[in-house]
């Protein structure tokens, strides 16, 4: 049986929509009370058609700041980045000032890019919302079944990972709790045994993250 946190849809599609209202709603409730909102935002193919949305949306862009949660640790503006299909479907031309877009600099070497996301993060006490994604192995951003990682880190160097490439930069699980909102996208019938073991509270790296709320956006493909 499904927690009444998550939230069933059709398609991607009407998935998509939803998610990006709800993104939107999200914005103009912390810009009304804080003047600023900050994001962090999910790679994976699941999301695009979202931030595709975003792209032609209307909002305060001038009080969004945006994070990322994971990057490969490839060149600049290589296609496998995270970073290349946001900036490409949407904020290469959104009115999002480029100082207030804060990613992972991958392109540096790992201990580089991780030591500038640190010093980033210092400025954030909290995330208003967390995107989050799941892979078909039951990761979300860099974190993998199995792998430890140093929990008093708020970003992390991933030498091992199961899927190309090895080398990649994420936040922690403790940074990523540290939201005020957690939203996870799935999609796809490659998900449904991941699904399937996180309804029964077999512990996967999406679960471990939860913030101070959660909600799961889930399409009627991914059920088991």
């Amino acid at each position: 049986m499904l927690n009444n946190n998550w939230n069933i849809f059709k398609n991607i599609n009407e998935l998509s929509q939803k998610l990006a209202n709800d993104i939107l709603s999200d914005a103009e409730s912390s810009i009304k009370s804080k003047n600023s909102f900050k994001i962090v935002l999910a790679g994976g193919n699941s999301i695009l058609q979202t931030y595709e949305i975003l792209s032609n949306s209307k909002s305060d862009w001038g009080k969004w700041h945006i994070y990322i949660g994971d990057e490969r640790c490839l060149p600049l503006k290589d296609k496998e980045r995270n970073d290349h299909n946001i900036n490409t479907i949407w904020l290469n031309n959104s009115p999002i000032p480029k100082k207030n877009i804060h990613f992972i600099r991958a392109e540096l070497s790992a201990k580089q890019a991780v030591s500038h996301y640190e010093t980033t993060l210092r400025e954030v006490e909290i995330f208003d919302l967390t995107l989050l994604s799941m892979g078909e192995d039951g990761h979300t951003a860099s974190l993998f079944l199995g792998h430890q990682y140093n929990a008093s880190s708020d970003v992390i160097i991933v030498n091992n990972s199961p899927k190309k490439p090895k080398q990649r930069i994420s936040l922690s699980y403790a940074r990523l709790n540290r939201s005020n909102k957690i939203f996870k996208i799935i999609s796809g019938s490659s998900k449904c045994n991941a699904v399937g073991q996180w309804l029964n509270n077999i512990q996967l790296p999406i679960n471990q993250i939860n913030g101070d709320s959660e909600k799961v956006y889930l399409s009627r493909d991914a059920l088991p």
